[in-house]
C-alpha cells in the first residue's frame, strides 16, 4: 500500500502543470502617445495611453471584422466612453472592474472606446479578431505603434 501511494505520489508530480495562457507584460513608456490611425493601412488594434486615460481603437483593411474582447482593472472603471455611439456594437462595464465589447468595422473604419480608472496601475486585455486572438503584428502600442511580443496582454499604466 505504501509503494503504491508512492507511486501515486511520484506520477502526480511529474505531471506538467496545467497554466493558462502567457500574458504580455507592457511598459507604460510603450503606450505614451496617439498613433496615426488610418483605417486603410492595417487591419487590428491601436492601443494608447495619456493624460485623457486608455484609448482601444481597431480598424478592418481588407475586409470587415468582428473584434470582440475583454479588459480586466485593478481598480474600478470611472468613465468609458465608445467613440462610434451610433454604429452597431457595444462596450460596457460589466461589473466595476469589468470591459467587454463586440462591434463589426467595415474596410477603413475605426472603432473603439476610451477608458478612465482612477488610481490604476493595471489593465489585461483579451483581444480577438474574428473569434481568433491577434497576431503581436495586429496590435499597434503608442505613438511609434510598436508590436508587443504576443497577446493577451498585461498592461501598465504607470
Amino acid at each position: 500500500m505504501r509503494k503504491r501511494s508512492i507511486l501515486l505520489f511520484l506520477v502526480v508530480l511529474s505531471m506538467p502543470v496545467m497554466a493558462g495562457p502567457k500574458i504580455y507584460t507592457v511598459a507604460a513608456g510603450k503606450l505614451k502617445g496617439q498613433p496615426e490611425l488610418e483605417g486603410e493601412k492595417a487591419s487590428g488594434y491601436y492601443i494608447w495611453l495619456d493624460k485623457e486615460g486608455l484609448h482601444v481603437r481597431w480598424t478592418a483593411k481588407d475586409k470587415p471584422l468582428l473584434f470582440t474582447g475583454r479588459l480586466d482593472t485593478d481598480r474600478p472603471i470611472k468613465t468609458i466612453e465608445r467613440i462610434r455611439k451610433l454604429a452597431g456594437g457595444w462596450a460596457r462595464s460589466h461589473g466595476n472592474r469589468i470591459v467587454l465589447y463586440s462591434s463589426t468595422v467595415r474596410p477603413g473604419d475605426i472603432d473603439g472606446f476610451d477608458l478612465t480608472v482612477a488610481g490604476g496601475r493595471k489593465v489585461e486585455l483579451i483581444l480577438d479578431i474574428d473569434g481568433e486572438p491577434p497576431t503581436a503584428e495586429q496590435v499597434f502600442l503608442g505613438k511609434n505603434e510598436k508590436h508587443p511580443k504576443g497577446v493577451p496582454l498585461r498592461l501598465r499604466l504607470r
